[in-house]
């Protein structure tokens, strides 16, 4: 064979094999491609089925209740706007006030108008009208007690219908008398008061111990979005809706409220061992991870009462920034501002849509400062404590002196409000699980009561400083706001504590006052 030929083959034998780990290096590339699509569309399959899994139902469930109770904390808020007479004053009179100029260009005071409504009531009944529903919200404390007993099933499904129904009857009982509205109020306020604790008992049969943070933070969330539905459609309601406008505010979520509750019956169980379609994975997965001891711990009510670190908590949740945000702004809007009614609603939900958007972000930087050890654990929860209420409250103020023709001023000062008073969760509103983490709820659930009280206390004082509804007047509120939420802010800070307290120790103990994860129990991995 001629040396050329031989040279010939082996150069296409070399070129075969050249072509041969080409293309096995490109099958290899396919092959990894595909691995890598593969795992990326089972970790996809696994988080759908995480999400649609009957513990995430449920908290879906539980935001959706949250956020319909919370429209019925504010319904009467907006609907007051549209309810109301302002003693027949003319659109005229009113530009001759040297208090309450209005803006040329608004929509619903044209020249000659009169400010119409139903009722004439009382500055101190109307006060009382918006301070019922924190009256009735005082036996918070008694819903962890009935969903003990009845399950948190049956109590925030009924918490829910009572509420529903009693917003169904607002609009014609009212008609009757401003008190039977007051007594309504106290009711409502009353029903819900019972959901809170309701959703902790749910959690606590339902919640993996390194998950039930996040899905009571989602469901929790429900409120501020509650908010944010509520006051921006009740305004529409006003200007556009049935029944002279305020009475379709009742009607519209006392109606979605009473559909969702019989939903709530039929989809909603107590634990995983009675839900008829659970799957066995899911099913086995708790189990394992929630393993309770059923024995019962006396409480140290005395010492838990008598603790500066529980009156640091109670201080700092008695705060009358929220509750102006949440029950006097669409009051100040119209007497003062003379807003619209539509963008009344727009502009009081505001600070929930701040709330709503870094309330999630503040946490997660207050874990961060503490994670990476730049700040202690106390000075992260005096800092942002400090900060929510004092930045929030000088928003507020600034707010007070601006007239009707800076809504956009006036609307981003109450978003930038709604943030900083996000700072709240890394501060007090965590600090319990801080101090006592067996007793966390129980200490909550005592400083929520003092937060109803301010509720109540500041919608009396508010309007019974404003007897005008000047805007003179809402600066003197806004003011006492302030320095109420400053002096909190201080005592707050000389009072917090983050260590476990003795009396809240529970070694050398064989009981605990809420079910206690045994070792069992952990989880170092979800697999489901």
């Amino acid at each position: 064979m001629s040396p050329s030929y031989v040279s010939l083959d082996i150069l296409d034998l070399q070129c075969t094999r050249i072509n041969i780990l080409s293309d096995i290096k490109h099958q290899a590339k396919l092959y990894e491609e595909i691995v890598k699509r593969n795992v990326i569309m089972s970790k996809f399959t696994e988080e759908i089925k995480r999400y649609y899994s009957c513990r995430w139902r449920l908290c879906y469930a539980c935001g959706v209740a949250f956020l319909l109770l919370q429209t019925l904390r504010v319904d009467l808020s907006m609907a007051f706007v549209c309810m109301l007479k302002t003693h027949n004053r003319t659109t005229e009179e009113v530009n001759n006030s040297t208090n309450n100029q209005l803006c040329s260009g608004l929509e619903n005071h044209s020249t000659n108008q009169t400010f119409e409504g139903e009722f004439e009531w009382s500055n101190s009944l109307q006060s009382n009208m918006l301070a019922g529903y924190f009256y009735g919200f005082l036996v918070t404390v008694l819903g962890g007690v009935l969903a003990d007993k009845y399950g948190g099933k049956r109590v925030l499904g009924a918490s829910l219908l009572s509420a529903s129904i009693l917003a169904i009857l607002h609009p014609s009982l009212s008609r009757i008398s401003g008190y039977i509205t007051l007594v309504l109020r106290i009711l409502t306020g009353a029903a819900s008061g019972l959901l809170p604790p309701a959703i902790q008992s749910l959690f606590g049969r339902w919640g993996p111990p390194q998950m039930i943070g996040v899905l009571i933070g989602f469901a929790f969330a429900g409120q501020i979005l509650g908010s944010i539905v509520g006051l921006s459609i009740s305004g529409f309601l006003c200007d556009y809706g049935f029944d002279n406008g305020w009475g379709s505010i009742f009607y519209v979520f006392g109606g979605l409220s009473l559909v969702f509750s019989c939903v709530w019956f039929y989809v909603v169980y107590d634990n995983p061992n009675v839900h008829p379609t659970i799957i066995e994975e899911e099913l086995s997965y708790l189990n394992k991870a929630i393993i309770c001891e059923n024995i019962v711990r006396i409480v140290p009510w005395k010492r838990l009462l008598l603790s500066p670190a529980v009156w640091a908590i109670n201080v700092g949740l008695f705060t009358w920034t929220n509750i102006s945000f949440m029950v006097l702004l669409p009051l100040y809007m119209k007497e003062a501002l003379h807003v619209n009614t539509t963008s009344n609603g727009l502009m009081s939900s505001a600070p929930s849509i701040g709330q709503i958007i870094a309330f999630p972000l503040c946490r997660k930087f207050a874990d961060f400062l503490r994670s990476k050890k730049y700040l202690s654990t106390r000075s992260v929860r005096i800092l942002f404590k400090s900060f929510s209420m004092i930045i929030s409250v000088s928003f507020l103020i600034a707010m007070g002196f601006l007239r009707c023709d800076r809504t956009i001023l006036i609307t981003l000062l109450l978003f930038l409000s709604g943030i900083s008073l996000s700072f709240t969760s890394g501060g007090v509103l965590v600090n319990s699980r801080d101090i006592a983490p067996c007793y966390a709820d129980i200490i909550y659930g005592i400083g929520n009561t003092f937060g109803s009280m301010a509720g109540s206390l500041g919608s009396v004082t508010a309007k019974a400083l404003t007897p005008n509804g000047t805007q003179e007047e809402w600066q003197i509120v806004f003011a006492l706001c302030a320095a109420i939420c400053v002096s909190g802010a201080i005592l707050f800070a000389i009072l917090v504590r983050t260590e476990i307290q003795d009396w809240a120790n529970l070694e050398g103990s064989g009981s605990s006052v809420y079910p206690k994860y045994t070792k069992g129990s952990k989880v170092l991995k979800v697999d489901f």
